[in-house]
């Protein structure tokens, strides 16, 4: 296979690629499928042409690159820490171990999250980010994406006004960024307050005021624990002891999450809910009624025993729904088939029901489900001419594909397929990932400095997890 990189970043005129597959998404696919692009641009998507000029990828399907909505980047060096524990004591350590670590930890280590990413075909992802780190990982790596700035502030000071001069500066710095890198199109902003046990109601309502006003997407985590549904529900469980310790009134109970993001106006077409997993009849009628989208991960769900979100409700309410890795601490890895898979199983296994949701469907949802859960269907999420060359080229040829690679690529991608199949991925038809090598960034050098990073984690944070791991829930 001859060197990719340079030649998509040399070509003169159409780049053409052909394959035993091609899966446009939002049509048939084709068998013996040719895509073509200039200047970043699909210009032709179906049947392989006659004529020589289109380079051959063999048995391997030719797909839109794929969509991650919610992903936490920055936390990618702190994988592998906070294993096996409940949710509470879980967010508890993570809190508590993000203290030790400065701005230059963060971005390396999201942009060595971004480089996995990109080698598991993955070419636009809605990131939450705490530090900011996320925009450095993004324009360097080359990936395309919208990064929604996190939001806290569930004590009554400081003022909300305070608050939102602090985010109206970070996002200007990050916007200054994107700009000097001639990014914008590329990556966009967002706002993320982070759930409605660490958002009161007056900042909720305030950021949900700014982000209208200045047209910035939000992204909020919703009924995604039993420990969530107990501070709600109930006005109990470990986060109401926990604010009980710190002297944090709590009046609120007999309503749920979602509920309480409605009344508190964080609800509305440009909100991304993410997780949704505790969301009743009555909490998926709000979405809907919103207008608002839904990112699912099932493996982060599933991993801290949250539970399975009731993903055919929400289907079937014809909620906008995309798949999630969450970060790299609860999901484990940016392996979006094994999310896929994942999506696929939980569904079926909640509804005991086969048809809960099939494998095309759970493409849909890695690939334009997501992109219009992140309102970018306009540019990504399905092969169409016009839309941005953001691809992803996965080889349907080691054994664990044979021989259902020959003739159901839908089956093949979501059941067999794994990231290290994945031999190429381009995004605006320049490689960010190309047969194992990283074209945009040296991997090698950030792995040494987030394992760096890590040690001092580690050795700074001993008794923060140690008093994770001995919590009871």
């Amino acid at each position: 296979m001859p060197d990719l990189t340079d030649l998509l970043r040399n070509a003169e005129g159409p780049v053409r690629l052909k394959a035993r597959w091609v899966l446009p998404i939002s049509g048939p696919l084709f068998e013996n499928g040719e895509v073509a692009f200039e200047n970043g641009i699909l210009t032709y998507v179906g049947r392989a042409r006659p004529d020589a000029g289109a380079l051959d990828l063999g048995l391997a399907a030719i797909l839109p690159g794929l969509v991650n909505v919610h992903a936490h980047l920055e936390y990618t060096v702190l994988r592998g820490l906070l294993e096996d524990m409940p949710f509470f004591p879980w967010i508890r350590g993570l809190t508590g171990l993000k203290a030790f670590l400065t701005l230059d930890d963060w971005v390396t280590s999201a942009t060595l999250g971004a480089a996995e990413l990109a080698a598991a075909g993955i070419t636009t992802v809605g990131d939450a980010c705490d530090a900011g780190a996320t925009i450095n990982a993004l324009v360097s790596s080359g990936l395309r994406g919208t990064v929604f700035r996190e939001v806290f502030g569930i004590e009554s000071q400081p003022p909300v006004s305070q608050t939102l001069d602090v985010l109206r500066r970070q996002l200007a710095q990050m916007g200054s960024t994107l700009s000097r890198s001639n990014a914008e199109s590329r990556v966009h902003l967002g706002v993320s307050p982070h759930a409605p046990y660490t958002v009161r109601a007056e900042l909720f309502q305030a950021l949900a005021d700014f982000s209208d006003q200045n047209g910035y997407l939000q992204t909020i985590h919703l009924a995604e624990s039993p420990a969530e549904e107990a501070l709600f529900q109930i006005g109990g469980g470990p986060f109401k002891e926990m604010f009980d310790r710190r002297g944090i009134a709590w009046p609120t109970k007999d309503i749920s999450p979602i509920a309480y993001a409605k009344q508190a106006g964080a609800l509305d077409a440009r909100t991304l809910a993410v997780h949704c997993v505790h969301a009743s009849d009555d909490d998926i009628t709000l979405l809907a009624n919103a207008g608002a989208s839904v990112a699912h991960c099932p493996r982060s769900n599933g991993k801290l025993g949250a539970g399975l979100a009731p993903l055919r409700a929400l289907k079937e309410r014809g909620l906008d729904i995309g798949l999630g890795t969450d970060s790299m601490v609860s999901g484990n890895s940016a392996d979006f088939f094994e999310e896929m898979r994942a999506a696929v199983y939980g569904a079926r296994a909640r509804e005991q029901d086969t048809r809960a949701l099939t494998a095309k469907e759970a493409l849909f949802m890695a690939t334009l489900g997501g992109a219009r859960a992140l309102h970018r269907e306009r540019e990504v999420g399905s092969l169409e001419l016009g839309k941005q060359a953001d691809l992803c080229v996965v080889r349907l040829d080691g054994v664990h594909h044979a021989p259902v690679g020959d003739d159901n690529p839908e089956a093949a991608l979501v059941y067999s397929a794994r990231a290290s199949d994945v031999c190429l991925t381009l995004v605006a038809g320049q490689a960010v990932y190309d047969h194992g090598r990283y074209p945009t960034v040296d991997v090698a050098r950030l792995r040494q400095s987030v394992l760096t990073a890590r040690r001092k984690v580690r050795s700074e944070g001993e008794k923060i997890l140690g008093e994770a791991k001995q919590q009871r829930y």
